[in-house]
């Protein structure tokens, strides 16, 4: 088919009166996203052009990120999916509240509380519910009492003449999760009917939904494939770093890592009469990435503040030792050796276990300050000791060994005191003191306040006998060794053999 000039100047005409006819029938919008944020509000060490976060700089992408928007007519909003507290000294000494604040400023539209927004017990939540200055949002929880309710299912923005529907969303394996009895009294159910629930009560009044949801990248595909009329979830709680949304039964499910070194943008386009388009991409935060002023000058003040109470060194150690959040989740570790070794020495146990996501950070070599101790164990949780049979530390053990070797849980276990080959999905050849496990024998058992109630669903822990509360903190024993006269880390492996994890292990 030929096309001459009129017949181009008739598609111009056609084109231009397109514009101006669908004005109003075609918006974009532009949804910014981060989650796991942790309380490192300062930028992680990395390399030039790694992302490394920084709350400020993370403020100063968003602020680059509305500007342009701006410019092109598109409202822009930003989202958080959980997880503001807990991970270092920061966090811990003053309990989330910069945190709050900054996210005032940034103009944050909606969150959903993560597990350990709980860490604090809910009266310290509800206090920062109440400073925030917009809605924290949970469809899947109910409080003991309805005073004690500081949060809304859902919530409804604007785009043009389009409403968007916000659910948030939370793992119900909270209080497994999160410091023993911060959740007591307070019922936490299925994501994915609380999530259709809501969309039946509210419905014909959205043109599109988004679940913000701190449920973790399963529960957010299982969410996406039985749930109808979702449009996108945003989520978070492992940590993943989804460079482009992944695509669930139509539905796409963005993630930005975590600790701020990502923020995420995602844009839905809305067509009368047509399925909003949704796309996504990550922006990294790095050292060259520019930081908002305001929040910068919000923060300077608390991290002064932080360096006076905890910025001396309060010991040294010969060889730095890694947190690594994967490794420590799936395979024996030095770090994780010595704090089972503190525990089992301090209390005289046979056995010592400490949940690996207890730890969240390693310590330097070197001088180590109350800051990095705070960063490496940032929770209030107490040595304490049980007896438990042989066959409930096999029980915990076979637990352990079929746990995943990527995305793994805290609950994986650093030990003391015991050697075990993990293959299979199962324990086998258990060794305490050298001897093999005896099923029907009592063995004195040092762990976590956190194991000792369940945690991690490690059920054998509350089904022992003699249960003990050392009252001393898992900082303070690390504390103690630190600052005597020669910390002596475990040198060699071989307490959790586990083939399959070391034919992955990353080169050092």
């Amino acid at each position: 088919m030929k096309s001459g000039g009129g017949c181009r100047l008739s598609v111009l005409v056609l084109s231009v009166l397109l514009v101006f006819g669908c004005a109003g029938r075609r918006q974009a919008v532009t949804l910014l996203h981060f989650n796991d944020f942790h309380g490192q509000v300062e930028a992680l060490s990395g390399k030039p052009g790694e992302p490394t976060g920084g709350l400020a700089r993370l403020a100063g992408v968003v602020d680059e990120v509305r500007a342009e928007e701006a410019r092109k007519g598109r409202p822009v909003y930003l989202l958080f999916a959980g997880d503001a507290f807990t991970g270092t000294a920061f966090s811990t000494l003053f309990q989330g509240e910069p945190e709050f604040e900054a996210f005032r400023l940034m103009g944050v539209a909606a969150m959903t509380p993560g597990n350990h927004e709980w860490d604090f017990g809910a009266g310290v939540l509800a206090k920062r519910a109440r400073q925030a200055g917009f809605p924290l949002l949970l469809a899947n929880v109910e409080a003991p009492e309805a005073d004690q309710t500081f949060w809304t299912p859902c919530t409804t923005l604007q785009a043009g003449k389009w409403r968007i529907g916000i659910i948030g969303v939370i793992t119900p394996d909270t209080p497994l999760t999160t410091a023993p009895g911060a959740t007591a009294g307070f019922v936490f159910s299925d994501p994915a009917r609380a999530v259709a629930r809501v969309l039946a009560d509210h419905r014909g009044q959205w043109d599109f939904i988004v679940v913000l949801s701190h449920c973790g990248f399963e529960e957010d595909r299982r969410i996406a494939r039985t749930v109808p009329g979702v449009g996108l979830i945003i989520g978070g709680h492992d940590h993943k770093v989804l460079q482009a949304p992944w695509i669930e039964n139509g539905v796409p499910i963005v993630q930005a890592g975590d600790r701020g070194r990502y923020l995420g943008e995602v844009r839905v386009r809305f067509t009368a009469g047509g399925r909003p388009e949704v796309s996504g991409r990550l922006l990294p935060v790095t050292s060259e990435s520019k930081e908002d002023p305001a929040v910068a000058r919000l923060l300077a003040p608390w991290l002064e503040r932080e360096r006076r109470a905890l910025g001396a060194v309060i010991g040294r150690l010969p060889l730095a030792l890694s947190g690594d959040r994967e490794l420590l989740r799936s395979r024996e570790m030095p770090l994780g050796d010595l704090l089972a070794d503190l525990m089992r020495e301090a209390s005289g146990a046979e056995v010592a276990f400490v949940n690996a996501g207890a730890i969240r950070a390693g310590l330097p070599k070197g001088g180590v300050t109350g800051i990095d101790l705070y960063a490496c164990l940032p929770f209030f949780d107490s040595l304490n000791t049980v007896r438990l049979k042989g066959a409930q530390i096999q029980a915990i053990l076979d637990r352990c060994a079929a746990m995943p070797l990527t995305d793994a849980p805290g609950g994986f276990l650093q030990v003391s005191g015991l050697a075990a080959t993990f293959e299979g999905g199962k324990a086998m050849s258990i060794r305490v003191d050298g001897e093999p496990l005896a099923p029907e024998r009592d063995y004195s058992v040092a762990c976590t306040q956190f194991l000792l109630k369940g945690g991690d669903g490690h059920v054998e822990f509350t089904q022992g006998t003699d249960p003990r509360d050392w009252g001393i903190s898992l900082q303070e024993l690390m504390r103690r060794a630190l600052a005597g006269s020669g910390v002596v880390i475990p040198s060699g492996t071989g307490r959790i053999d586990r083939p399959a994890a070391q034919a992955i292990r990353p080169a050092a």
